[in-house]
């Protein structure tokens, strides 16, 4: 089991384009530099994302099994971890577009910004950082797109 999390993502700036609910995966092994979130086509296209803006740059990226073809949107979304009880603060993102993927993916620097902590990634528990030793919350089913 991996870490899944409802995710509210919000096209840049605030309040001006289209939101979009989905459950994105907590990755630790994407290491993007500044906090990235690695959408699907389909997801891109409900954030007026895809086709890829006139500012996305393309970019051949490192993924596991090989090299990836993708388009990068500089800061172009922010977004929260929306739980039951609560949500998680707001952080800003860039966007990597890649035609390979079927499900959002947050960075380990978005995972940082939006203060998501990984207890077991192999029981899909997790919690925010300021519950620790409190509170353990459980992985969300995947969205596919």
């Amino acid at each position: 089991m991996a870490v899944r999390v409802r995710v509210r993502i919000e096209r840049l700036p605030a309040g001006a384009g289209p939101v979009l609910e989905t459950i994105a995966l907590a990755n630790t092994g994407y290491e993007g530099g500044p906090p990235n979130l690695s959408l699907p086509i389909l997801a891109a296209r409900a954030l007026g994302l895809w086709p890829p803006p006139s500012d996305a740059v393309r970019e051949a990226l490192q993924a596991y099994g090989g090299i990836v073809q993708t388009w990068a949107v500089r800061d172009a979304v922010r977004l929260k971890v929306v739980a039951p009880d609560r949500e998680g603060p707001w952080a800003q993102a860039s966007v990597v577009l890649a035609e390979t993927d079927n499900e959002a993916v947050l960075s380990d620097c978005l995972l940082d910004a939006i203060e998501l902590l990984i207890l077991k990634p192999g029981q899909g528990t997790w919690c925010f950082w300021n519950e620790l030793g409190q509170l353990t919350r459980k992985s969300e089913p995947p969205t596919l797109w």
